[in-house]
């Protein structure tokens, strides 16, 4: 009895001794590792403290000065203050010595020390154990067997494959410009540099430029690399199993897991092209063998000399080296180019001359655009591809100022930093080709694009080729010009990046009269009143279907743009839209403009005219018209309403070709009512002074301007608006589908029937009014209500826009509210103007009503609408309302009529 009372109680002994020795051990190892990782700081304090460096956190390093101040610009003010090399504390025992002297570089890539292993475990469960990480006789095994890889008889057919790709690139560019000269460039590179290392490295047909899974496999380098710089810098993120259960590990593998989910696919698609006998023996017949066929045949000649796992690793490290740090090195040499638009022209004419169209670019080319290399170096120069290489020392090292260093050791060698040295590039933030001119002298480490030493880049030829391609090719069709509103800010992650996209406005290269917009008095009274029977009632009625059409034809494309990304800047679609619609009902245009490249022409005059009108309002030197003629600004403004002319001309003179023909002209006098541009013609025909061939081309002008890029603003906006709010968006949904079903049949009718959606539309049309802004010159002094007086030739600017947001106008004015127009509200005769007020408001208002409704019904019978937060539309007031940075939407293919977020699903 006594003994069983007391085993509990010596149970509890055991297990409290138990943990009290589990605790001792634990104490112990905890001391065990605190003196190590003490020993190991005094180590390092030691080992570097020949060298500068500012103070320090015991723990965090220097960490928290280069997040304050940025990764480069930090480094940059070391830079300057410490001329050849300082130390760098990652964390309390992580140090490493950052370089950026040419003599320092030259000693350390004339070693054979390997890569860093903190860096070459982190890099390598996404691209194996290829040459960019192999060291010793392995290493120099596979350099030996890839160099014919890169023969000069493999990269001369190249060239032509080069050219192809960066030519699809160009042509994808002149479709999206047409729509917004904004453009970020580097995604679009990057997939043209894979297209072309696929072709050539990998013998792949087609293009990938269009392929989703190329996307997915650039996002996923893109991820990557991120990820690998976030986990150096991060201190609990270095043990693998901690950084495993971690959001950024599961992160990292999956992107791993999809780079080489597609080098698989290209090795795998090449051995079966290989099964075929013929394909087998043109490949072996051939004296120099592609990058991936060296690779397989080593293989099948010898099967230990390539494993599965090293075939992986070098396609793996070669797919990314290949496109990647190119896709840098255009997308900066691009931007250098734009932000020194002499140097870029200067680059122009040589290819012009060298080239023409380059429509035959080959190799013997490469070598004769002298100015064009040298521009093309100085921006590597300020943008290096790849910012920073590491080595850990195998031995210790003396530098030539007696500094030294032992082994273990980490070396972090910034070319970013050697390239902005001031003691070695005097003034280096400063863009100037000449330092590579011919003849000019300088340390044979002060410039390493493709670093140095025996293990510098062993594609660099094929590099610097692409290089020269793509720019010659890209100046042939583009004038380029930096986006002021969204510097690019380099961020070094593995490439030279942007933290913020690099963004260019891009122009192609190709090479007035009085409407009624802007005429006065009784000339316009005149014109007004001939032109009203255009906006009948029965000639109305029947644009509706055409409306309809010219809507479907938009969100059928909008279904082939979402299934590749369900991002969408509108805008550009909504103004194809809007000019296809006015073009057949306003001036009876047969077809469908939405596809034609004039059009997309015309409507990037039309912006490009609007911007300028604007910034030459805000410009006192801009003013005179001798002057402003004389300046780029002026030339280009000129350039462009002779393009939206041209477009005008052609469509008048299409329109007379047609009247030609009796049959037509009977039809048309027939008619009890005449379209806009029979009109105008009619009365030119019937009367040769009423209207001279300069007021039929301005008044067409005015219209077609008027009648799509007003329309085009306030669909957009509208549409913005109820993809901000769902809510609405949904309520709207459902009234249209309860009134038109699948809106196959959308009549004049149904328009009246959609209550709820035309007071969306009036919200959306308060808070982005299309025209934001209209003036007045006061032809006569004017006495305001509450006794404030002006007298005339004041200019008075009627902000529609601050009208519509005036708080004491309308109470909350940035909430979207749709009951502010419900049936039996009241307010202010003139508190809402759309269409401005007055004797001269819009003529057309009953038309660009009609088609804000068709677009909106239509569109929310096929899509659900959401924003896309990454890209928040800025409004800006150039003529019309547009966005600084398009609108972009996310668009979400709705699987049959009834089937929306909010509806319930089977």
């Amino acid at each position: 009895m006594s003994v069983s009372a007391l085993s509990p109680s010596r149970a509890l002994g055991g297990v409290s001794g138990l943990l009290q020795v589990v605790s001792l051990h634990g104490l112990v190892l905890l001391l065990i590792k605190a003196a190590q990782l003490y020993l190991r700081r005094q180590w390092l304090l030691k080992a570097l403290h020949h060298f500068p460096s500012p103070p320090s956190h015991w723990f965090y390093g220097h960490k928290r000065e280069f997040q304050e101040e940025g990764e480069l610009p930090h480094l940059l003010k070391r830079v300057e203050k410490y001329p050849r090399a300082c130390v760098r504390w990652m964390w309390g025992t992580r140090a490493l010595l950052l370089v950026y002297d040419p003599d320092y570089m030259k000693m350390v890539l004339g070693r054979s020390d390997p890569k860093a292993q903190i860096i070459h475990r982190f890099i390598k469960p996404w691209i194996g154990t290829g040459l960019l990480l192999l060291e010793g006789q392995t290493w120099f095994q596979h350099r030996r067997m890839l160099t014919p890889a890169f023969h000069y008889d493999i990269l001369k057919p190249y060239v032509g494959i080069m050219a192809d790709s960066v030519r699809v690139m160009l042509d994808k560019w002149e479709e999206l410009v047409s729509q917004d000269s904004h453009l970020e460039i580097f995604g679009h590179v990057s997939l043209m540099t894979l297209d072309t290392i696929m072709k050539c490295a990998f013998s792949q047909q087609g293009s990938v430029q269009t392929d989703r899974n190329s996307q997915s496999y650039i996002q996923a380098i893109k991820d990557v690399s991120h990820l690998i710089i976030s986990r150096l810098r991060n201190a609990f993120h270095q043990n693998d199993l901690i950084y495993r259960l971690t959001p950024e590990g599961h992160w990292n593998h999956r992107a791993c897991q999809l780079a080489h989910q597609h080098t698989d696919a290209v090795i795998k698609e090449r051995k079966a092209c290989l099964q075929k006998e013929g394909e087998l023996e043109k490949v072996r017949s051939r004296r120099h063998l592609d990058f991936l066929d060296i690779l397989l045949f080593a293989r099948m000649e010898n099967g230990s000399s390539l494993s599965d796992e090293d075939l992986r690793a070098e396609v793996d490290t070669f797919m990314f080296e290949g496109h990647d740090t190119t896709a840098s090195g255009i997308s900066w040499i691009l931007y250098a180019l734009a932000s020194h638009p002499e140097h870029q022209q200067r680059c122009r004419e040589e290819i012009q001359s060298l080239l023409a169209d380059g429509a035959s670019i080959t190799w013997d080319h490469l070598d004769q655009m002298p100015y064009t290399t040298m521009c093309i170096k100085e921006a590597m120069r300020l943008y290096p591809p790849v910012p920073v290489i590491s080595r850990e020392l195998s031995k210790p090292i003396t530098f030539p100022d007696g500094c030294s260093l032992p082994a273990g050791i980490l070396v972090s060698l910034s070319i970013y930093g050697l390239h902005h040295n001031p003691k070695v590039w005097p003034n280096p933030e400063v863009f100037d080709p000449t330092r590579f001119a011919p003849g000019s002298t300088r340390h044979s480490h002060a410039f390493l694009p493709f670093s140095g030493g025996s293990r510098n880049c062993i594609g660099k030829q094929f590099a610097m080729n692409e290089l020269k391609v793509a720019v010659a090719l890209t100046l042939l069709r583009f004038e380029l010009s930096p986006d002021s509103s969204r510097v690019p800010v380099p961020m070094p992650v593995i490439v030279l990046r942007s933290k913020n996209g690099i963004y260019l406005q891009l122009r192609k290269l190709s090479d007035p009269g009085t409407g009624l917009l802007l005429l006065e008095g009784q000339t316009w009274f005149q014109h007004r009143r001939m032109l009203t029977p255009a906006f009948h009632y029965d000639i109305l009625k029947p644009y509706v279907g055409i409306m309809a059409d010219s809507v479907r034809v938009m969100l059928d494309k909008w279904e082939e743009l979402v299934s590749q990304d369900s991002h969408l800047e509108i805008f550009g679609h909504v103004s194809l839209m809007t000019l296809d619609t006015i073009m057949k009902c306003a001036f009876s245009q047969q077809g469908s403009v939405q596809t034609d490249r004039n059009s997309q022409s015309y409507i990037q005059a039309i912006k490009d005219v609007s911007h300028l009108i604007t910034s030459r309002l805000r410009n006192a030197f801009h003013q005179n018209d001798l002057i402003y003629r004389l300046t780029p600004e002026g030339h280009w403004n000129h350039r462009a309403c002779q393009l939206a002319h041209q477009h005008t001309d052609a469509v008048i003179k299409e329109r007379k070709v047609r009247l030609q023909k009796e049959g037509e002209l009977e039809k048309v006098r027939s008619r009890r009512h005449l379209d806009f541009l029979d009109i105008l013609l009619f009365a030119r025909m019937e009367n040769g002074s009423s209207l001279s061939d300069e007021d039929l081309r301005a008044e067409v002008d005015t219209f077609m301007f008027e009648g799509h890029d007003t329309t085009a603003s306030g669909i957009s906006w509208i549409l913005y608006a109820l993809a901000s709010h769902p809510e609405h968006q949904q309520r709207c949904r459902e009234e249209i589908q309860s009134l038109l079903a699948d809106g196959a049949s959308i009549t004049w009718d149904h328009l009246d029937q959609m209550p709820y959606t035309t007071m969306c539309i009036k919200e959306a049309m308060r808070l982005y009014p299309p025209v934001p802004v209209i003036s007045r010159e006061l032809s006569k002094p004017i006495t305001f209500p509450d006794g404030h007086s002006l007298p005339a030739g004041i200019l008075v600017s009627l902000s529609i826009y601050g009208l519509h947001h005036n708080p004491k106008v309308w109470p909350n004015p940035e909430v979207f509210d749709p009951t502010r127009f419900a049936p039996g509200s009241t307010r202010h005769s003139h508190a809402f103007l759309p269409f401005s007020g007055g004797s001269r408001n819009c003529i057309g208002k009953q038309f660009a009503m009609n088609e804000l409704k068709v677009a909106v019904a239509l569109t929310l019978l096929r899509f659900e609408l959401s924003p896309d937060s990454s890209r928040v539309p800025v409004p800006m007031p150039v003529i019309v309302l547009r966005s600084k940075n398009g609108i972009h939407l996310q668009l979400r293919k709705l699987s049959d009529p009834g089937t929306a977020s909010g509806s319930s699903l089977p």
